[in-house]
């Protein structure tokens, strides 16, 4: 009898270990599987930020603040604080009127042109966006900073675009 207890113990505890390997392997393969797919999403992922900055360079590099001759031409000046004060400029010209507006073209709605986003390409250009709610368009305007501290904006382009159907 006890040889047999003996038996039916040694014969449980095997299938138990058995049991606990085969569970185990299983677990096992799962964790290596979903590091697997971890790693690919994180390569993956690596090569879109490296897409993205790359773009992102391309994108700054028409700009006043990354712009070394910028930087020579406005040596006293912090350039974002300029950027900042050159776009406020550029918005507060929608609140005058409109036959002193950045925008050249007459109203054809109630409220006028407005300029809805400007990009300041470097330390004499900028380009901007705007529309009335029907039509759009955009301007190239030069800048000059005055001694007195005030903006002078002059429009070398403009144009709208066509309306679609």
């Amino acid at each position: 009898m006890k040889k047999q207890i003996f038996i039916y113990l040694f014969v449980f505890t095997l299938l138990i270990l058995i049991f606990q390997l085969v569970n185990s392997n299983k677990v096992l393969n799962s964790i290596e599987s979903d590091w697997r797919k971890e790693v690919g999403l994180r390569k993956q992922l690596q090569d879109s930020v490296q897409v993205l900055q790359e773009r992102l360079d391309d994108e700054v590099y028409f700009s006043l603040i990354q712009n070394e001759g910028a930087q020579v031409f406005f040596p006293q000046e912090d350039l974002v604080t300029l950027e900042s004060q050159l776009v406020d400029a550029v918005y507060e010209t929608n609140l005058l009127a409109n036959d002193q507006k950045l925008v050249p073209f007459a109203p054809m709605g109630e409220g006028g042109f407005l300029i809805n986003k400007v990009k300041v390409l470097n330390h004499k250009w900028l380009v901007a966006d705007f529309t009335d709610g029907t039509y759009w368009g955009e301007i190239f305007v030069t800048y000059q900073k005055l001694k007195n501290g005030n903006i002078r904006f002059t429009v070398r382009e403009s144009f709208l675009y066509p309306l679609s159907d």
